[in-house]
């Protein structure tokens, strides 16, 4: 409480000297500054919108303010923070969703007084760290936005001893120098739990370190290294590198172009990914990925335990790595979401549900949700209400031509309460429209396959022993 005290007592001097001293002195820029044949006109437009941002950002750190994600609208597909706060900077239209196809804002020498001013106000910006909400997630971050080397030298050394929970830098073009000085500066924040740096290159001979830092840190967790690879060999080695970690719980690694088969790295992936015990995310969506390829991650699948979450959307796959799929899900029960298009997953369905019988129902995958729209298996986090509709679903359909009765010997004792149990739950409870697969569920009574029960009641009075009826 004494250092909190020290921090807002250090916070508030600093607020009231740029209230009453301190202006905004970078010049702002009129479509006069630039030359017309070296600028498309969407070019000129950004940059004078950036000039905007750098000083609102600027001016709000001068007063003692920081930026919510949610104000910003800042996100990205699949990322789990709702809430970072801190400096958030990008372009006015960007809203971080897919920025690999986008050029960033162009700099020019026109920029470096703005830039200034900014360091200058990031410089003081650890006194707003130490006043924020201890659960506060402070995230810096640039994107799309280019930053020469010097520039980004410049942000990085009023970086330094800013102890933010989050780096993202997404396509900013600083180079090997860039990326060197990141290094550098994730070695000095202990703090620091997430790093994206999408759409910046990482040349060869950066990966050994970039591995080392990652291994060492204590407390990062979650890597994006989208589309930073692409046409360098060192990519495989990162991506088993950073699974060999066994320490990041998140890595994302899309648009890398990464076909382990091309190289002969499929076993190395597969032993890798096997053997992990802290992923539970991991993204690799277009990188042309093969059948090989599916057929080493599902070998993989069938022995990791702590994986939840599976981005393969984009890639090469046929109906065959869709099979491989599917096998190793008839055997995983700790994926809970695998991402696929939609003729690779169509492969992928028997393992979810089999209906050839009741204990095939009951056996099949009831965890893995595989996004498909009116033909979902499993719904999410309800793998209980999953067995329980698929059972219900067996029932219903051959209750359509009266031969449960048939097929009653065949079931394991066990399984005998949970029929009874789905048919009342269904009873009163008819499935949602969207779940095509299981319309047959609401095309039947009930009380019409409690008859077929009944029907048998003297096998299942057998099975089940002895009732009291007082």
């Amino acid at each position: 409480h004494e250092r909190k005290g020290r921090s807002l007592h250090a916070y508030q001097e600093m607020v009231f000297a740029n209230r009453n001293d301190w202006t905004y002195s970078a010049k702002d820029l009129t479509g006069g500054d630039f030359d017309i044949n070296s600028f498309a006109e969407y070019e000129v437009l950004d940059i004078i919108n950036l000039v905007v941002s750098i000083k609102n950002c600027t001016i709000k750190m001068r007063r003692g303010e920081y930026h919510h994600e949610g104000e910003a609208s800042l996100h990205m597909r699949g990322d789990v923070h709702s809430d970072l706060q801190g400096v958030l900077l990008g372009p006015c239209d960007y809203d971080f969703i897919d920025d690999f196809d986008r050029e960033p804002v162009r700099y020019i020498s026109a920029l470096r007084p703005h830039w200034a001013q900014f360091a200058r106000a990031l410089d003081d910006f650890g006194l707003i760290l130490d006043v924020m909400p201890d659960d506060a997630e402070s995230c810096f971050q640039i994107s799309q936005i280019q930053l020469p080397v010097t520039v980004f030298m410049m942000i990085v050394k009023s970086l330094s001893g800013k102890l933010f929970r989050h780096y993202k830098f997404r396509n900013n073009d600083f180079g090997a120098y860039g990326i060197r000085a990141l290094i550098d500066l994730m070695d000095s924040n202990p703090e620091l739990r997430s790093l994206t740096l999408s759409s910046n290159r990482i040349d060869d001979d950066d990966v050994v370190e970039f591995l080392r830092s990652m291994a060492n840190h204590p407390s990062l967790t979650k890597v994006n290294i989208d589309c930073c690879f692409e046409g360098r060999s060192t990519k495989y080695c990162m991506l088993n590198g950073l699974i060999r970690v066994n320490t990041l719980a998140e890595i994302s690694m899309s648009n890398n172009d990464l076909s382990f088969v091309a190289c002969g790295h499929t076993q190395s992936l597969s032993d890798s990914l096997a053997s992990n015990t802290a992923l539970e995310r991991l993204d690799l969506r277009g990188n042309n990925l093969n059948d090989e390829d599916a057929a080493s991650i599902a070998t993989a699948l069938q022995t990791n335990s702590t994986l939840k979450y599976l981005q393969l959307e984009g890639n090469d796959f046929t109906e065959i790595g869709g099979e491989y799929f599917g096998a190793a899900l008839r055997t995983n029960n700790t994926l809970e979401h695998l991402f696929l298009e939609n003729d690779v997953m169509d492969a992928t369905f028997s393992a979810l549900f089999d209906d050839s019988s009741l204990n095939s129902a009951a056996d099949s995958n009831h965890i893995c949700y595989i996004d498909r729209r009116f033909y979902d298996r499993n719904e999410e986090g309800d793998p209980t209400g999953n067995r329980q509709r698929k059972i219900y679903n067996v029932l219903a359909t051959r209750n359509k031509t009266m031969s449960n009765v048939q097929h009653f010997d065949d079931i394991e004792i066990n399984l005998l309460p949970e029929m009874l149990a789905a048919v009342q739950h269904y009873a009163n409870t008819p499935v949602s429209e969207l779940q095509f697969r299981y319309l047959a569920n609401n095309e039947v009574n009930a009380l019409s396959i409690v008859y077929e029960f009944m029907r048998k009641w003297d096998s299942i009075y057998k099975t089940l022993g002895t009732i009291d009826r007082c």
